[in-house]
């Protein structure tokens, strides 16, 4: 299976697009948070994330005020959006049809365990964990304790393939299985990098690698209500356990190509 690199997404009328801005988020010290928070301004219909990034951009009040965990809809392969309002997950289609038009908007709610959106939600932890694999390695590899830190993001990709193809194969035992407390490691991984310096060597994507663990974060939370795992308790000492066993992964090619993929994790 192939991993695409996230693909620069362009404002386009009537969908959702990610902010064109740099990524600059490291830079910023915020108290960590286990549940992503947003800023959504109904006046010109952005979604701002806790680091100040726009994340998106709708024609609609479509997303309430209260929501958290929000997934948006890309200009790319995966359309549509997920939000949490009231305890309860949900999703909506794209926002309008291509011609401009509005559509109406039926947010459809996402029962916990009915595996009704494992492939999009996979497919989608998949691309962002792979650019935000590349991002470190291009990025901060002179930080101290970058090669535990890159082998646990690694892990969260190598997990997000596994769950892909496995959706692919109907084995929805495997799937909750390997999602058990990846949660919990992408929460170390978020402790890991917080105050980490950025040298620029090649830009990845539009968003800082704190914003790009916010969306890692939000949309394995709806994977695992979706599948009908529960999340991991926070204790105070949070350790990160590595994800549940499997077949071993083939590494992937560490070279630059358009279809680009993130180096192993036994890369300096």
């Amino acid at each position: 299976m192939k991993i695409t690199q996230l693909p620069s997404l362009l404002l386009a009328s009537a969908t959702l697009v990610w902010g064109a801005s740099q990524a600059d988020a490291q830079h910023h010290h915020h108290h960590h948070h286990h549940r992503p928070s947003y800023h959504i301004d109904h006046h010109n219909h952005t979604v701002r994330d806790s680091h100040g990034h726009v994340i998106g951009r709708y024609h609609h009040d479509v997303i309430h005020r209260d929501s958290t965990y929000i997934v948006p809809h890309t200009s790319g392969h995966h359309h549509g959006s997920y939000y949490v309002q009231g305890g309860s997950s949900f999703y909506i289609p794209q926002t309008a049809s291509a011609s401009g038009s509005h559509a109406t908007l039926q947010p459809t709610e996402i029962s916990f365990g009915g595996f009704s959106h494992v492939d999009d939600l996979a497919s989608r932890l998949e691309t962002l964990s792979n650019e935000f694999c590349l991002d470190l390695h291009y990025n901060y590899s002179h930080n101290p304790g970058f090669r535990e830190t890159y082998t646990e993001s690694y892990q969260v990709l190598e997990v997000a393939k596994y769950i892909h193809a496995a959706e692919h194969q109907n084995d929805r035992q495997a799937i909750q299985e390997k999602l058990q407390g990846l949660d919990q490691l992408v929460h170390h991984v978020q402790a890991d990098v917080r105050g980490w310096s950025r040298h620029q060597h090649r830009q990845i994507g539009q968003l800082g690698i704190l914003s790009k663990l916010d969306l890692i974060e939000s949309t394995l939370h709806h994977l695992m209500n979706d599948v009908g795992v529960t999340a991991t308790p926070v204790s105070g000492n949070e350790q990160a356990p590595p994800p549940a066993g499997g077949p071993e992964q083939a590494p992937p090619p560490s070279g630059f190509n358009p279809i680009q993929t993130a180096p192993p994790a036994t890369v300096p």
